[in-house]
């Protein structure tokens, strides 16, 4: 890696000349966590580069990032990469800006109130134990494959009330090959405009049209019921605008995109992860085990459980500072602004890391260690915003943040009664940053039958 250029301090400048990547996007991308993480250890709390002809910014400093989300988040939108989805996610609340953004996230929110999370309880456990009655101790599993697919029928079964094995497996796989040719257009130094006819192109639109024809299937199915269910569907065709207006098909569409998108992945990336940690640390799991044999007793959690299991929700926590499924966000000012005594002028898009603010010794000690165990004395009340932000912040923080956080606890503590999972000794768990933190090349586990709890 090419030599970075500090930032120094004199009135107002627009920001350093050169770049830290020699102008090498290729590097940039191949080793994008580390490039992360060295760049804010080495240059401090805020540090400038560019990718092509963009200029961006690090903001390490845990004050820097809530200026950016909080105090002057009106002069901020979406960065370049996010807005990049735009022709998959449509205008949800992960690309929307401004007014529009306020209306929807207003009419959004009462779904995911945490009494109305609770009430998928039941689901979430059924289909959990479905998955269950299909394991068998000795079977080799690929651990991130198992939880994506059940989070995908836990999100598809409260989001849309749909049941249908093929349903599911036919919008996945479109969904599935719609984010990869995206990201495939992602790489692409040129990208030609997406109605110019390339083979790549036309197959994005295939994959979008149908995409479109399915989930508007969906709506349709929900418009037509004589009594509204307790999917989500089903509170957004009731939920009104100040005016009595209800969403349209276009804006359900999109909602409905993103929040099934951002309803299991996080949550399955979640899942995944504290099983191969936990695989790795077997001391950790000695001890949750011991706290479900405690409150459980070898019954099926419910919501009246989740209290009752801090040393759960530590897991969960500290599997999210490590390998946090978002791990790095993007914001681009519309404004002339300043940030940490530098102009950050219109255009320029500030990037904000969890990879590298959940590695930060002054908070975390060891941060490269898996300890739950420290935040069992409160830690997550003494931090400062943003040391710890896997959900993002500020008026944009993640919808669904509760329910992914009510979901992992449920799941993890209704497998991990009857099973535990033995990573395969010769298997290299390799990490591969795209939109979300993906497993590389998967993890390859044996399913073990726990002694009965």
């Amino acid at each position: 890696m090419s030599t970075s250029i500090p930032l120094t301090h004199s009135g107002l400048p627009p920001g350093p000349k050169g770049t830290l990547l020699g102008g090498s996007i290729r590097q940039f991308r191949a080793g994008l966590l580390n490039f992360l993480l060295e760049t804010a250890r080495e240059y401090g709390p805020l540090a400038s580069f560019r990718i092509g002809p963009k200029r961006v910014f690090l903001a390490s400093g845990h004050d820097l990032i809530e200026q950016v989300l909080v105090t002057d988040a009106k002069h901020y939108i979406k960065h370049f990469g996010a807005r990049a989805f735009k022709p998959v996610l449509g205008n949800g609340l992960v690309t929307s800006e401004g007014a529009f953004w306020h209306r929807q996230r207003k009419l959004v929110q009462p779904a995911f109130l945490k009494a109305r999370v609770q009430s998928y309880v039941p689901a979430m456990v059924e289909l959990t134990n479905q998955m269950l009655n299909a394991w068998t101790s000795g079977k080799r599993v690929q651990i991130d494959f198992e939880f994506e697919a059940l989070t995908s029928k836990i999100a598809l079964k409260t989001l849309f009330d749909l049941d249908d094995h093929g349903d599911r497996e036919r919008f996945d796989g479109v969904l599935k090959l719609a984010f990869d040719l995206m990201n495939a257009r992602l790489r692409r130094i040129i990208k030609l405009p997406l109605w110019v006819p390339t083979p790549a192109n036309l197959r994005l639109q295939m994959a979008i049209a149908e995409l479109d024809r399915t989930v508007q299937g969906f709506i349709a199915s929900g418009r037509s019921r004589h009594h509204h269910g307790n999917d989500l569907l089903s509170r957004l065709l009731l939920a009104q605008h100040e005016d009595g207006r209800l969403m349209s098909d276009r804006q359900l569409r999109d909602e409905a995109m993103t929040l099934y998108l951002a309803g299991h992945e996080t949550t399955a990336l979640t899942l995944a992860w504290s099983w191969y940690l936990l695989s790795q640390h077997r001391r950790v799991e000695e001890k949750l085990v011991s706290e479900w044999q405690r409150v459980l007793r070898g019954v099926a959690p419910t919501a009246q459980h989740l209290q009752r299991l801090p040393y759960t929700a530590a897991v969960i926590a500290e599997s999210m500072r490590l390998f946090p499924p978002v791990y790095v966000i993007g914001r681009e000012a519309t404004t002339e602004l300043e940030l940490g005594g530098y102009r950050v002028k219109p255009g320029y898009t500030v990037l904000m890391s969890q990879w590298v603010n959940h590695r930060d010794q002054i908070f975390f000690p060891d941060p490269e260690e898996f300890r739950p165990e420290r935040w069992q004395d409160g830690l997550a009340k003494r931090l400062p915003k943003f040391a710890y932000f896997p959900f993002g912040g500020g008026q944009r923080i993640c919808v669904g943040s509760t329910f992914a956080l009510i979901e992992a606890t449920i799941i993890l503590a209704a497998v991990g009664q009857h099973y535990q999972f033995t990573v395969d000794p010769d298997a290299v768990i390799d990490i591969k940053p795209q939109i979300t933190l993906l497993p590389a090349n998967g993890i390859p586990a044996t399913l073990e039958c726990r002694s009965r709890i």
